[in-house]
This record gives structure tokens, sequence and C-alpha cells, in this order.
């Protein structure tokens, strides 16, 4: 069996391990930057052409080659390859081939807003969140709103393009320099009882495999383990289970990395990620996630096949 892997980092941890436990399930696995590919539509079939990286600074490229088929498409590329890596992907699907995630669903978890609706539409609890138009104020916008405030950038991942606004005066100056340089945001309400903490749980398939609390650094407002977050394991409610598990079918995802504030009026949803990262979630829980993964596509091919 041969996969591909979508990504332009095959040094990250997770795409190292995933290639790991491909070589323990005896899959062959390409790692291949989305960015690198041409996509063909040529008498009604679908191509896909690479581009070899070049020698030397000082010749040029080599032809782009046309790729074998794969029996299977892990997509694991960041924010910047959002676009490209969704159009990729689509044309695998095109063709026939089995993937983990789907374009549709990976797109949407990648868009903040969109994503939020989606939840909201199918009764999950978010955040209140308000994203305005470039004929809306910004006064009319934070009108909604008690300080202090969050405020999230479009295409952030990893905590980066997260910002709190103690007051409302900073929080113009910022955004309205946002706006004038025209950089989607939303606009959130800061919950207090969270104090730097949330909960991040790895879902695969219709299971919850692994979960833990990130507790923020010292003068930092986000959880994020990349901004130098703390991880805990942590034991899940039932209830919170279940939630995590909805919000990953109801964005349309196979395997993902919910994160959740636990309030007293219950759990909310923060986010729906369709690339999650899984070194510290891996570690403290002493799961192989990645072996997990590659069982549940070999699981998902087998049955498709």
């Amino acid at each position: 069996m041969r996969w591909l892997m979508l990504c332009r980092e095959p040094r990250l941890y997770s795409c190292k391990r995933i290639k790991n436990a491909c070589i323990k399930r005896g899959i062959e696995l390409d790692i291949l930057d989305p960015n690198k590919m041409l996509l063909m539509l040529n008498n009604g079939k679908f191509e896909v052409f690479y581009q070899q990286e070049r020698e030397h600074y000082a010749k040029s490229y080599s032809e782009a080659v046309l790729l074998k088929d794969y029996d299977g498409i892990l997509p694991r590329f960041g924010t910047s390859s959002t676009e490209m890596g969704c159009t990729v992907l689509r044309h695998f699907e095109a063709k026939g081939i089995p993937v983990l995630n789907n374009a549709q669903a990976f797109a949407l978890a990648r868009n903040k807003w969109q994503s939020l609706q989606r939840l909201v539409e199918y009764g999950l609890p978010v955040p209140k969140t308000n994203l305005a138009g470039d004929l809306v104020s910004v006064k009319s916008q934070l009108n909604h709103f008690s300080f202090p405030l969050i405020a999230k950038v479009l295409n952030g991942s990893q905590g980066n393009g997260v910002m709190l606004f103690e007051n409302r005066h900073n929080a113009e100056s910022v955004l309205s320099t946002f706006r004038q340089v025209e950089e989607a945001y939303l606009c959130q309400e800061f919950v207090t009882e969270s104090k730097g903490r949330d909960i991040r749980v790895f879902v695969i398939g219709d299971k919850v495999v692994a979960a833990m609390s990130r507790t923020s650094a010292a003068g930092d407002f986000r959880a994020n383990l990349h901004q130098g977050g703390i991880a805990e394991s942590i034991e899940l409610t039932e209830e919170e289970k279940i939630l995590a598990i909805k919000a990953t079918q109801v964005i349309g995802l196979e395997v993902a990395g919910v994160d959740f504030f636990r309030t007293a009026n219950g759990v909310v949803v923060l986010e729906v990620n369709a690339s999650p990262g899984f070194e510290g979630i891996e570690q403290i829980n002493e799961i192989d996630i990645a072996l997990e993964i590659v069982d549940y596509f070999i699981r998902k091919i087998s049955k498709l096949s």
C-alpha cells in the first residue's frame, strides 16, 4: 500500500510519527508539498504533476513529473497552504482516492467564522462572536461586547493572531489598522472562567483517543502549547466526549482536535482543528496517536475497496 501526505514540513513531529507508524504497518509514505504540484484536467482525467527540487540555486527546475496514483491521501498542510492544499486534495478525491480528511471539511475547519456558524447550526455552544463587513465601523462591532475582549485573525493558527484587549481604546486602535490593511478578523467574548486554560480532545472517527488540559504560560492568556502552555492529562465526562465527537462530525472531519472551555454553564467549543498536532497530547497520555490514525485509515480504505 502506498500513501501520500500533503505537507510542507516533513520534519514536524506529527509528520515523522505518522511516517514511522506507516513503516510499522508496511505502508510506503511519500511526503510532498502541495505548493509544488501542478494539477491537470486532461481528456477527462485528473492528473497531478510534482515539481522536483533543483540541485543548485543556479540551475533551473527540472520538468514536473507525473505522479502515480496512491492508495490514500493524508492532508497535513498548514494555514498558509490551505487554498492550494485543499485544491490538490479535491483533485485526488475526484480521482477516487480515499482521503483523511476530505477537502470540503478541511476548508470549513480552517475558516474560523464559517466553522463556528456550522457548530451553532447544529446546536453546539460557542462563545459570543461577531464578524463585520468592511462598511461596518469598528465602534459598532465592539458595541456588542464588554471588556476584556478577544480578537482573532481568520487565518491564524497555533495561538498566533489571537489578541486580548483590556479596554476599548486599544481594541479600536489595533482593529482599525487591521481594517486598513484588509486583515479579516472576528471579535469574541473573553470567557473569564477559562483563566488561560482550555481542553484539547483528539478524535478519530467516532472515538475520543486522548485528551489534555492546557494552561497558559505566565503572563499569557493563550493556552496553546506553541505559545509556551503547559499540558496535563485530563479525564473527560461522557457528555464532553459526546460533544467532541459531534463537533468533529458536524464539521465533516474524521480526524480532529476539538478545543473547548469548561464553564459554570457547561462546555463552550472554541475550535475544531483539521490537522491537529499531537506531540504534547501523545506524550502525556502515552498513547500512540500516529498508529491510531494509520490503523483507522487502513480500515477505511479496506471498507472502500
